[in-house]
């Protein structure tokens, strides 16, 4: 592996589309329609300047005047609604972010008290409703531990940490993180195989495939997660057996809180969020995240990011 492989990269993670600043908008607004604009408004008065006499030339000039001015009037107007969306935009941001944190201290608290009462001996329509509080509040956490992650990586400020690791840290990484994941077949074909990634975040976006497999494929067959190292590739890959993709606009399955809950099954429940948390993390490595149906019955994940250094 060369020198500079080996040292741990950090590759910028694409910009929050909500935090992007106006400030490039308003040069563009500047150079692409206020200075020619301002140019034909002068020529529009030079031409009304000289010909006081000539009809045409009148006309002419009145139609450039007021053409110009229509383009400043509606150039400034977009850039008074795209003032306001940002700063709405910032305040929806800002109210997510304060809600999400606030939110984990309650709900820490009521997990807690929920584990003392399952200590006592209750009532069983008491011991039932302990149990519908612990199952709906961990709903509710999965949603807002959710939020905060899909927030985290959007952010501008959220680094990649490249660093030289192994496909089977990656894999672990993922297995860890991912509740049942001892109900899936885990196959990596040589785990002590070198990549640079960040192992991590690699894996958190591995698991959260795997944690949608296991959780929307059910009962029906295995749930599979393999790795292997192709030259320069590493490719990780989930299948299963479940409901597939949605028949229409498959690529809306990668969109923050969009889920496809089949027409015949049960809600498994779910943020929504962990398909756009791997696709925003798979980005950041250079890499590209895909699905596609199996044949029969089924889907099949494939995150394929650079793996650095030498094959």
């Amino acid at each position: 592996m060369s020198r500079s492989s080996t040292k741990p990269r950090r590759a910028r993670a694409s910009r929050d589309p909500l935090q992007v600043s106006l400030r490039w908008v308003v040069h563009l607004t500047l150079l692409l329609v206020v200075v020619p604009t301002s140019v034909l408004t002068g020529v529009g008065i030079v031409i009304l300047w000289q010909s006081r006499n000539a009809s045409q030339g009148l006309v002419m000039g009145i139609l450039i005047v007021a053409f110009s001015a229509s383009i400043v009037a509606g150039s400034l107007l977009l850039l008074i609604l795209a003032r306001r969306g940002a700063r709405l935009a910032q305040v929806q941001e800002t109210f997510m972010s304060r809600m999400s944190h606030e939110l984990l201290t309650p709900l820490a608290g009521i997990r807690l008290h929920v584990q003392l009462l399952e200590g006592t001996r209750l009532p069983d329509d008491a011991a039932a409703s302990l149990e519908a509080i612990r199952r709906e509040t961990g709903r509710l956490q999965e949603l807002v531990e959710g939020i905060v992650s899909w927030r985290r990586v959007r952010s501008s400020r959220h680094l990649i940490h490249r660093a030289p690791t192994t496909l089977g840290a990656v894999v672990e990484a993922a297995v860890a993180r991912t509740p049942g994941a001892d109900r899936a077949k885990v196959r990596v074909a040589e785990p002590g195989q070198r990549i640079v990634a960040d192992p991590a975040a690699l894996g958190e976006a591995v698991g959260n495939l795997l944690q949608n497999a296991l959780k929307y494929a059910g009962d029906d067959g295995p749930v599979e997660l393999t790795a292997r190292r192709l030259g320069r590739m590493a490719v990780f890959a989930v299948t299963d057996r479940g409901p597939g993709l949605p028949p229409t606009a498959p690529e809306q399955v990668y969109e923050p809180f969009v889920r496809y809950v089949h027409a015949d099954r049960p809600d498994p429940g779910g943020s929504g969020l962990g398909l756009s948390i791997a696709r925003q993390i798979v980005r950041a490595h250079g890499g590209k995240i895909a699905a596609c149906r199996r044949l029969g019955r089924g889907l099949l994940f494939v995150i394929v990011v650079p793996a650095g250094g030498a094959a």
